[in-house]
């Protein structure tokens, strides 16, 4: 069984899949003992190559945006460090003063 074909999704197995979809309607139990199982097999072939180049590609934007995202954690603590290393100061100057 394959998943939800669709045109737009798998363009590079449309054809494939009208061939397939034509040998299940031309027969009707043939394809039953194995008549479209050549085509099947093709066409689960071709699907898993079009989701591995799906994965790459989400792979590598997955990776762009995790160094995004550890870019800003990495200035937000820095941001908070100097937060920190302003109220310290701020105290230590409170109490120099109160002394």
């Amino acid at each position: 069984m394959h998943p939800a074909l669709a045109d737009h999704i798998n363009p590079g197995c449309v054809d494939l899949v009208d061939r397939l979809m034509n040998c299940h309607a031309d027969n009707k139990w043939a394809k039953f003992f194995g008549k479209c199982n050549a085509l099947s097999e093709a066409l689960n072939k071709c699907l898993g190559a079009e989701f591995e180049v799906r994965r790459k590609k989400q792979l590598i934007e997955a990776r762009a945006r995790r160094a995004r995202v550890e870019a800003r954690w990495a200035e937000q603590r820095e941001d908070d460090k100097q937060q920190e290393r302003f109220e310290r100061l701020q105290r230590e100057r409170g109490a120099a003063g109160d002394v």
